[in-house]
């Protein structure tokens, strides 16, 4: 009997695998179910970065069917981080009047003003 105290049989698991794989595994499945059991595909894949979910079903209808879109607070947060590794990784960057963890959350912050202020800019811009 599992921890659901069933009586009648049932799987408790419906994935076996590293954790690491369970993203790619479920974006898969959600999408080659949507096409089997409701005629419907999706066409865009919002993530968080992490490429292997959006790797799993970016050809899923035909190549390159479906397209990624990042959330705008993952894309800050990288910035953030990768700034500070940089500042740690390379001498004379850090301390009073230059690049301080103050600073980088200011710089972070308007970043992610900056991006929700011109969403859409790549088209309307001629950017693309």
């Amino acid at each position: 009997m599992c921890e659901l105290n069933v009586k009648r049989e049932h799987v408790c698991s419906n994935y076996k695998g590293s954790s690491g794989n369970m993203e790619a595994v479920g974006a898969f499945r959600i999408f080659e179910r949507s096409l089997i059991k409701r005629d419907l595909q999706y066409t865009e894949y919002y993530g968080d970065g992490d490429s292997k979910g959006f790797l799993q079903v970016k050809d899923i209808y035909g190549e390159n069917s479906v397209t990624k879109l990042e959330c705008i607070g993952h894309i800050q947060k990288r910035v953030g981080s990768r700034l500070r590794k940089l500042k740690k990784n390379t001498k004379g960057l850090g301390g009073k009047g230059k690049l301080t963890d103050k600073f980088i959350d200011k710089l972070q912050n308007y970043y992610g003003i900056a991006i929700r202020s011109n969403v859409g800019c790549l088209e309307k811009c001629n950017l693309l």
